[in-house]
């Protein structure tokens, strides 16, 4: 691979998951790709270079069947996936998810060692994490005991979390972080939450149309989120986790000056970096979504704005500037 980077960083390795992307650019198996790094950060193919074919090279098609189990293979949207929730690869990225700085962070409890404990059966799914015995993981080869209980105490220390990253954590399909917080505004609003059980009971009550009230929650993020509270395996999955003694550390933003406000952003802000605006906001009380819609209280634009300022004034959405927005964050 040729790689361009304004830092002087050279990338020897780019995915491509989207199968939408590849047929954009005309890929095949065998070809030479140029790859920048897209904000100097995510390694990203941006060019074929179409002359240096050797006419050896492979039309790509996207697999039918998902080449770990055999289940047939589902695509929405641009993402494929495997259509069997009980998929062995499956479990594994869930489990790598759950452990992810954004979730759980669980930190000395990588993609290798999860690999390593499920193919030594010491554990099957994500609550079995707090209950892995430090005898059976010193016994390993490479661990001493010493790692060992280094990880278990580890482990214990993640017990207590808000209530936002256990449901990122949960992995359920289309809820990232923000939709993560709103959903636990939402859980809080309703009940009291202090363990998984108080979610279970929330979630068996669920009404699509009330969930679709919330910001960025529309019908395809609601039916899959109904959908997760009405598998079976997802119900058992939350009573054990609150028998592994999960409980919920308060993240309520009652009574705070932008409790009840939703934000967008578009554009570069000159005084602070996105996430930073992001998480002042959150500080707060108030919410952030990713996409324009007339639940949004202000859309904040910076400089350079993309197409949600337009959107924006299509459904008369408060627009307002970087200095108004520090203002309101004072």
């Amino acid at each position: 691979m040729i790689s361009e980077c304004r830092s002087g960083g050279r990338g020897t390795h780019a995915t491509l998951h989207n199968e939408d992307e590849i047929k954009r650019l005309g890929l095949t198996i065998g070809d030479t790709v140029v790859v920048s790094r897209a904000g100097d950060v995510i390694p990203q193919i941006t060019k074929v270079l179409t002359e240096l074919r050797t006419g050896r090279e492979k039309m790509f098609a996207m697999p039918k069947r998902c080449p770990v189990d055999g289940s047939r293979v589902v695509k929405e949207g641009a993402i494929a996936r495997c259509s069997n929730p009980r998929c062995g690869a499956r479990n594994r990225e869930l489990l790598y998810h759950f452990v992810s700085r954004a979730a759980f962070d669980i930190r000395g409890l990588g993609p290798k060692i999860i690999d390593r404990f499920l193919d030594e059966g010491l554990m099957t799914d994500a609550p079995d994490i707090f209950a892995l015995p430090a005898g059976d993981i010193a016994a390993l080869e490479r661990f001493g005991e010493k790692s060992a209980e280094n990880l278990v105490r580890e482990i214990g220390g993640k017990k207590n979390i808000t209530l936002p990253r256990f449901l990122y954590a949960l992995g359920i399909l289309h809820v990232g972080e923000e939709t993560a917080r709103v959903l636990a505004r939402a859980i809080e609003k309703a009940r009291r939450a202090h363990a998984p059980l108080d979610v279970l009971a929330w979630g068996e009550k669920l009404n699509a149309a009330d969930l679709e009230t919330l910001p960025d929650v529309g019908p395809v993020v609601s039916r899959s989120i109904t959908g997760y509270f009405k598998e079976r395996r997802n119900r058992d999955l939350l009573k054990k986790f609150d028998r592994a003694g999960i409980t919920f550390i308060s993240s309520a933003h009652e009574g705070k000056k932008l409790a009840g406000k939703i934000f967008v952003f578009t554009g570069g802000l000159s005084s602070l970096e996105r996430e930073e605006a992001k998480e002042r906001v959150r500080a707060h009380g108030g919410e952030v979504s990713e996409s324009v819609s007339k639940k949004n209280s202000y859309v904040v634009a910076g400089g350079e704005p993309g197409s949600k300022l337009e959107q924006a004034k299509k459904l008369d959405v408060p627009i307002i500037d970087e200095e108004e927005f520090l203002k309101l964050i004072k």
